[in-house]
């Protein structure tokens, strides 16, 4: 493949958001929507606060809006639509941002990271967007 037809096909990386993850929320479990479904293993790109604890060998996880434990006693609780984004292997990666831009493999479905905590929405193979001014430097 060549890098121009690369370079356009990480262009098309549709965009999604938190509040597309999901079309139901119920004590039964989390549906998600048919867009999420249809994107399940092609490659996204999503935008959210890193957490800086807990966190995960070789990635992070993302949350919706920034994350922090008011009492000081739950640090590991993360909120129920965190994303676990984990790092494309032998890249070098640059300082990552308060609140990144990330593009990966869409991977939905319960995952466990370290002993407790699951996400439903996984980003494999990720790499941060970064912008093209910082990335001339």
């Amino acid at each position: 493949m060549s890098t121009f037809v690369l370079a356009i096909a990480l262009l098309l990386a549709p965009v999604v958001s938190f509040e597309k993850f999901y079309a139901s929320i119920r004590a039964e479990g989390l549906t998600f929507t048919d867009e999420m479904k249809s994107l399940d293993g092609k490659r996204v790109r999503l935008r959210g606060y890193a957490v800086d604890h807990p966190r995960i060998e070789n990635g992070l996880f993302l949350t919706r809006f920034e994350h922090e434990d008011p009492h000081g006693v739950e640090e590991h609780d993360l909120p129920f639509d965190s994303v676990a984004v984990i790092w494309k292997k032998d890249i070098v990666l640059p300082p990552i941002p308060r609140r990144p831009t990330v593009e990966g493999v869409l991977r939905l479905g319960n995952r466990t990271f370290g002993e407790s905590q699951v996400v439903t929405i996984t980003l494999e193979d990720a790499t941060p967007v970064v912008p093209e001014a910082d990335a001339k430097k």
